[in-house]
């Protein structure tokens, strides 16, 4: 069985439990399945929303609004694509925002 990626933990706790604006669900996934990864911290953001801010649905799993033809996120989070056990890397279903300056 495959087992969830950083990305897919946290969107699932931030959705189900919120934000206090922390990033208790990145520590806690780090703590759970990957303690040795001590240099996460340094590389996310402030908090849990913020770090889900720099990443997107893969367009493969976006749906089309009938309405306005724009593509938006299904009405149900897609299942983890997978990572290894200890993996800190997102799965194949994010893509990185790009930031244009």
């Amino acid at each position: 069985m495959r087992a969830e990626c950083l990305l897919c933990f946290t969107t699932r706790q931030v959705l189900t439990e919120g934000c206090d604006h922390s990033r208790r669900w990145l520590e806690l996934f780090r703590e759970l399945r990957s303690p040795t990864a001590t240099g996460l911290e340094k590389r996310i953001a402030t908090c849990d929303c913020a770090t889900l801010d720099r990443w997107t649905l893969a367009r493969h799993l976006l749906v089309r609004d009938v309405h306005t033809d724009e593509l938006g996120p299904p009405p149900e989070a897609p299942r983890c694509a997978g990572v290894g056990a200890t993996s800190t890397r997102p799965c194949g279903n994010w893509d990185r925002v790009r930031v244009t300056r």
